[in-house]
């Protein structure tokens, strides 16, 4: 790990504490994750795939997780961080915060950042409270509470999004938040308040609230939908703020990134009382995105929750354009996209308190792929048959199909744009080629990626080997590393794990797995290390026995290779035979010594 001293610096020590005082068992359950206990381990449903036999396993001994299903693994930082969508130190201030452990700053101006953010936060905290107890005693609020009513907002559902009410003064938030202590720079700063020549007036006022909060549940701004005609615009959100940035946001994700996990789709709708209400009905795996188009920033943060969107908007002409707006930075992003349209005049909210839930449901199973959505939206046109129109239809779907991350689905939908449209395959892969496409993407590559991987090499064999043994006894790497370079493992892999392994062994301490699962830079290397751990690790003479094999076995393949080499550049120098001969003799005979006391042990 780079212990370099940045913004988001935690000492190894304060991190190995969080790690060893944490129970997995107890964190992956709290996350929703059911376990049953098996053995010394425990298992259950996995909750980054569709399963219907556990495979997930966590293990209370090693304090690891592994999914035999989808290979998925590591420790309790690995699995908050793919469960909850963390980065590393928002995992790790979780956790601590959790185990009432104060996280040590190094940065005096980050010291001054994070107090002023969390002043801000509070600040927040504090409007959504007072903007909330407004609407559920002021009596000014009637009209609100009508609204919400008429609406079909259960009281149940107000409490728990907490929506509010900012009564119709222009002071009333500017006199009780700094009779609170809060001072009138720092509700200009949350956006609460505009600072006019008139002096200080609040942003909000005769609407509905609702309160914005991040995906951590931290409320940082308010969307306000007015109660008069009169009151424009409609809608009215906070303005940009150093803790609200709607192109880094997403509408009803704290809530919902656990019904996300567990489905592994994400909804997403255009305005908060559409997600409101879908929620209320059951339907909690939705978002909004607060009529704005996506953003880059949004599509990688779906990413981190679900591999699937399905975008739902009202059957309008004004829906199915804001259907497209954004969509090739999702696809961009690898994540799989479809398209749900209601029937015109309705919108989710609408839809489900008519038709109910399940129709609902029905309706967003039924959605279409992206790709397939603009080939029957353009089909409905009544001059497709236009050699223009066609022309530039194939032009729009080529710039979708650039953005797709698999060859296979680009081959198959390639193939159905050819069929719906009546085009040439060739002309369609000729306009992708025209517009960038890499030649590994061609037909003739894709099939042969589709080709079965092949098995592992006798050599690769005992590398792993190797690799697994000094995972379950990191006692012996030091002896290997003495006698190996992670260089001379042949599968990047194995020779990746070796180098991490090689670089955290020292003279004075073990290797922690634990820690090296945690700093691995790679996801799939972690899981490959946490499926070591959970084997049943052999006793310690077996497993010295075993390293002692591999680096005989390992040493021969490394004198083949120097012989190899002797015989290739003898070929290229014209080098004298009998030099040569002499040369591959003493190799031979040391290969002979090796395999007759395979025990003994030299450099390799």
């Amino acid at each position: 790990m780079n212990t370099a001293r940045t913004n988001n610096y935690i000492p190894p020590d304060t991190i190995d504490e969080i790690r060893t005082r944490t129970n997995i068992v107890e964190v992956v359950s709290e996350c929703g994750v059911p376990l049953r206990p098996a053995g010394r381990d425990y298992k259950g449903l996995c909750p980054f795939h569709d399963e219907k036999t556990p495979s997930f396993t966590v293990s209370v001994q090693k304090q690891i997780f592994y999914c035999f299903g989808c290979q998925t693994g590591g420790n309790v930082i690995s699995f908050i961080q793919k469960h909850e969508g963390k980065s590393f130190r928002e995992t790790v201030e979780w956790l601590a915060e959790r185990l009432n452990i104060s996280l040590p700053s190094q940065d005096a101006r980050e010291v001054a950042n994070r107090k002023r953010f969390s002043s801000l936060e509070d600040l927040n905290r504090f409007a959504v409270e007072y903007y909330h107890q407004q609407l559920l005693t002021e009596g000014a609020s009637t009209s609100a509470r009508q609204y919400l009513k008429h609406r079909g907002v259960h009281p149940k559902t107000v409490r728990f999004f907490q929506l509010g009410y900012a009564k119709s003064g222009r002071r009333d938030l500017v006199k009780v938040a700094t009779d609170k202590g809060f001072t009138i720079q720092q509700l200009v700063d949350a956006g609460l308040i505009k600072d006019e020549d008139r002096g200080p007036q609040d942003r909000f006022w005769n609407r509905v609230l609702f309160p914005i909060c991040n995906e951590r549940g931290v409320p940082v701004a308010f969307g306000g939908r007015s109660l008069s005609e009169e009151h424009q615009p409609k809608y009215l959100n906070s303005p940009a703020t150093v803790l609200y940035d709607k192109s880094n946001l997403l509408y009803n994700l704290d809530k919902a990134r656990q019904s996300i996990y567990k489905q592994q789709r994400v909804l997403l709708v255009e305005g908060y009382m559409d997600a409101l209400m879908l929620y209320q009905s059951g339907i909690e795996n939705v978002v909004a995105s607060s009529g704005t188009s996506l953003s880059e920033n949004h599509a990688r943060l779906l990413k981190r929750f679900a591999p699937e969107v399905v975008i739902v908007y009202d059957g309008d002409a004004s829906g199915l354009r804001a259907a497209h707006r954004g969509l090739d930075r999702v696809l961009a992003e690898g994540l799989r996209v479809r398209i749900a349209l209601l029937p015109a005049g309705e919108d989710p909210d609408s839809f489900t308190r008519q038709h109910g839930a399940d129709a609902f449901t029905e309706l967003t199973d039924r959605a279409i792929n992206l790709i397939e959505f603009q080939i029957q939206a353009a089909i409905q046109q009544q001059d497709i048959h236009r050699i223009d129109v066609k022309a530039q239809v194939v032009r729009e779907i080529t710039e979708t199909l650039l953005n797709l991350k698999s060859r296979v689905e680009l081959s198959e939908y390639v193939k159905y744009t050819a069929r719906e449209l009546h085009v040439d395959a060739g002309v369609i892969w000729q306009e992708l080629r025209d517009a960038g496409l890499k030649e590994e993407q061609t037909p003739q590559n894709i099939r042969r990626a589709k080709r079965a991987p092949e098995k592992l090499s006798p050599r690769a064999q005992v590398e792993i080997q190797l690799i697994e043994t000094l995972i379950q006894s990191p006692s012996l790497i030091p002896q290997v590393k003495s006698k190996l370079h992670y260089q001379v493992f042949t599968e990047p892999r194995f020779s990746r794990i070796a180098q991490l392994l090689w670089e955290a062994s020292t003279d004075e301490e073990s290797v922690d797995i634990q820690a090296l699962i945690s700093e691995c830079p790679d996801e799939q290397l972690g899981a490959l290390i946490s499926n070591t751990l959970l084997r049943r690790t052999p006793p310690p003479n077996l497993q010295q026995a075993r390293v002692e094999g591999c680096l005989s076995k390992l040493r021969d393949f490394l004198l083949q290779d120097r012989e190899q080499r002797v015989r290739s550049n003898a070929l290229a120098e014209g080098t004298d035979e009998m030099i040569i001969l002499r040369e591959l003799v003493e190799l031979s005979n040391e290969r002979r010594a090796l395999t007759t006391h395979p025990s003994e042990e030299s450099e390799g």
